[in-house]
């Protein structure tokens, strides 16, 4: 038996949030949390 530690995908985009929004507009933060289909579920990890 062997043990793995995954981790869901949406962990690394939401850790990639801060450089996808920089240099950005403020309007443009909603259409990209929009886009990346986060799941509450999956970062509370």
């Amino acid at each position: 038996p062997y043990r793995l530690k995954v981790r869901p995908p949406c962990f690394a985009i939401y850790q990639s949030f801060v450089e996808q929004v920089t240099g950005g507009q403020v309007a443009d933060v909603i259409a990209i949390l929009g886009s990346q289909n986060l799941i509450a579920g999956e970062l509370d990890r």
